[in-house]
């Protein structure tokens, strides 16, 4: 259930009929569908090892990553961190080891945290002796390389994940999907708060809602933020009942889902 709601009406990207409702911080798990809680292991959702160049497992450079990894899980402990953190480990190049994790904007310290420590060794799991690599949760992100990833703006890699099932309305679907996202990228991108994340809520049916979520790494500038959930809103899928499309700096979601 979403938490208290300023109601935003007459925004002029919104029709009096998709009234959005914008809650900072306290959208509760709907991408689960609030199927898990904090204490659950976070729920994976896709990896990219984009570097074909190994490390030797006993080099200076893997010295250095897991140096890397035990700071960022000990950062993502702390509740100084809200949510994102990123850390460097080793003095010099090729052997210095870049890394920082993003948690979902809604999620708690201690969620934050679990999945985080999780990712540290599922990353290694499945990009075994690569220089760079990078693993998405439900609940975060975690990335690593051997060159500079903060405050760095990609537009790959890019991932779209579709639900299953059709939505009704298509054609009014996309376009309430199109304002929503709208919405979202501007309030995340324009965020003063420390964290670009913002989500929303319109009505879609008479029986269903559509939440829309946009986030991203709060190290980018405004217009870099803006300008890869641009990219992300682009991948949605279309005419589906949701979807997800995550980004090595962002995220973008939609979901129409039954009223309880």
């Amino acid at each position: 259930m979403l938490g208290p709601a300023s109601k935003i009406k007459d925004h002029q990207t919104m029709n009096s009929r998709s009234i959005i409702s914008l809650a900072l911080f306290i959208f509760l798990n709907f991408l689960s569908n609030n199927s898990h809680t904090t204490e659950a292991a976070p729920i994976y959702q896709w990896h990219d090892c984009p570097d074909t160049t190994l490390f030797a497992p006993n080099s200076t450079y893997r010295s250095n990553l897991n140096a890397l990894l035990s700071s960022l899980s000990s950062a993502a402990a702390s509740d100084v961190a809200n949510g994102f953190g990123n850390a460097t480990a080793g003095k010099d190049a090729p052997d210095r080891a870049y890394g920082l994790f993003l948690c979902r904007g809604d999620v708690g310290t201690a969620a934050c945290s679990d999945c985080v420590a999780a990712g540290t060794k599922d990353i290694l799991q499945r990009c075994p002796d690569r220089r760079s690599s990078m693993i998405w949760y439900d609940e975060c992100m975690l990335r690593y390389s051997d060159q500079s990833v903060y405050s760095v703006m990609e537009t790959v890699p890019l991932q779209t994940i579709p639900d299953t099932g059709d939505v009704a309305e298509p054609q009014r679907f996309v376009q309430l999907l199109g304002e929503a996202m709208k919405y979202v990228a501007e309030r995340a991108s324009g965020s003063k708060s420390g964290k670009k994340f913002a989500v929303a809520e319109a009505s879609f049916t008479s029986s269903q809602k559509l939440y829309a979520l946009a986030q991203c790494t709060p190290d980018l500038k405004g217009s870099d933020c803006n300008t890869c959930l641009q990219a992300v809103i682009a991948s949605l899928p279309q005419g589906k009942r949701g979807g997800e499309v995550v980004h090595s700096d962002v995220r973008g979601v939609v979901r129409a889902v039954p009223l309880l």
